[in-house]
């Protein structure tokens, strides 16, 4: 794990050096001629203006738009053009940055990337609540980056590690519209922003999800995830770099929030000419990326960490979360074939005990027993069409049949008919 994610974090910065200069010169065109072109087809004001031109000027962000398009110009030119809209369209004006669960500075990875903490809950609302907020979401950790790399010297920082804490995750609660519209409409407009994610608190009920997950996502994103253990967890990290709740010896992340929360409150009441604290404050000890917030800002949307399956606020516990353990069938009830909750999905299981995950129940995977669930989940799907379009059969057969009965009794009236007339 560790040289696979040292490898890919060389061949990243590498590729970065390599190709700066096409980068700075592509971001020379798109201030002086892309710029102005969308100035006046969106009819922009001088604030809107000097908006984009703050994201222009953001090198990494245009790098990672760049790589994705292999480094063709005229591409890359076209798909910044076309994000530049896109950010107007969902985040202009701006927000205050959301209050992500990032570990403060100076925890990082061991190759210096910040760590972000996401614990996946349940949802309680429609999925269109949540769209604002994983849009905003993301743009708060772009403009993390941003800042740090404008206060380093450095290597750039080009992406996080998360650690995605499945603790209160129900396969149930999976909002699969949200997800297929993250990874469609959202991820591509922010490229390049996770280099590893480790999932935490996975277990047998999660399984079928992973597989679903593995046929869907490319190979580049499957290689970049990992399931360690505690220990492998604290061995990758050490114990400095993380909070209690995850073995380390840092303050756990309640803790740190609070105190998060305290500076900001300390720094907005002995300064408010600017509502940004002074970039500084982000390499404290346990402190956290400059946010502002504001009254209106606070009651509108929630403040703490927004996931692709839920929302966590900063007031309390999350939402109508269910924990796992609810969620399992009680010891010695079937677990049905097609069930979220089969690891196996498709296949019959034995009997849940409570104590050891379910086995197949035939101790292996059956043909005929895929072919049945095929056929079950078929039934489920089109079950009305098909009983629609038996009954149109079934009717056309009993009128065609009729119109058989009736001719061949009109034919032999005819005939008899016939007949007696020729005797005649």
């Amino acid at each position: 794990m560790d040289l696979l994610l040292k490898a890919n974090r060389e061949k990243l910065l590498n590729t970065y050096a390599e190709n700066l200069e096409a980068v700075l010169d592509l971001q020379r065109t798109l201030l002086a001629d892309v710029l102005p072109s969308v100035t006046d087809e969106l009819n922009l004001d001088a604030d809107s203006e000097q908006w984009a031109a703050e994201w222009l000027n953001d090198t990494c962000s245009l790098f990672q738009i760049m790589r994705r398009n292999k480094f063709t110009r005229s591409f890359a030119m076209e798909s910044i053009r076309k994000t530049l809209v896109w950010r107007f369209n969902h985040l202009w004006p701006p927000h205050p940055p959301l209050r992500m669960s990032i570990v403060p500075p100076p925890a990082t990875d061991p190759f210096g990337r910040p760590i972000l903490l996401v614990e996946v809950v349940s949802l309680n609302d429609s999925s269109d609540a949540y769209k604002p907020l994983i849009i905003r979401g993301l743009e708060t950790l772009r403009l993390h980056l941003k800042r740090l790399n404008e206060n380093s010297a450095q290597q750039p920082i080009l992406q996080y590690v998360i650690l995605l804490d499945l603790k209160h995750f129900s396969t149930q609660s999976l909002n699969i519209d949200l997800v297929t519209w993250t990874l469609r409409e959202v991820i591509p407009q922010f490229p390049g922003l996770l280099a590893a994610a480790f999932i935490t608190n996975f277990n047998w009920a999660h399984s079928a999800t992973w597989s679903i997950a593995k046929r869907v996502l490319p190979a580049t994103a499957l290689s970049r995830v990992f399931f360690p253990t505690r220990q492998e967890l604290l061995a990758y990290f050490t114990p400095s770099m993380l909070p209690k709740d995850y073995g380390g010896t840092l303050p756990s992340m309640t803790e740190l929030q609070q105190l998060q929360q305290q500076q900001r409150t300390s720094s907005s009441s002995s300064s408010r000419v600017d509502d940004r604290p002074e970039p500084s404050a982000q390499h404290s000890n346990h402190g956290s990326w400059p946010t502002s917030s504001s009254p209106s800002s606070s009651r509108s949307a929630p403040r703490n960490v927004t996931t692709m399956i839920g929302v966590r606020t900063a007031a309390g516990p999350p939402a109508r979360a269910l924990p796992i353990r609810q969620a399992l069938p009680p010891p010695g009830a079937p677990i049905p074939a097609t069930s979220l909750l089969n690891p196996f999905f498709g296949y019959p299981l034995s009997s849940f005990d409570g104590t050891q995950p379910p086995t197949l129940r035939h101790g292996r995977r059956r043909k005929r027993d895929l072919a049945h669930t095929l056929l079950v989940l078929a039934w489920r799907r089109w079950k009305r069409r098909i009983v629609g379009t038996l009954w149109l059969v079934i009717v056309f057969l009993l009128t065609v049949r009729g119109r058989r009965v009736w001719f061949s009794r009109a034919s032999g009236s005819l005939w008899t008919a016939a007949t007696t007339l020729l005797l005649l």
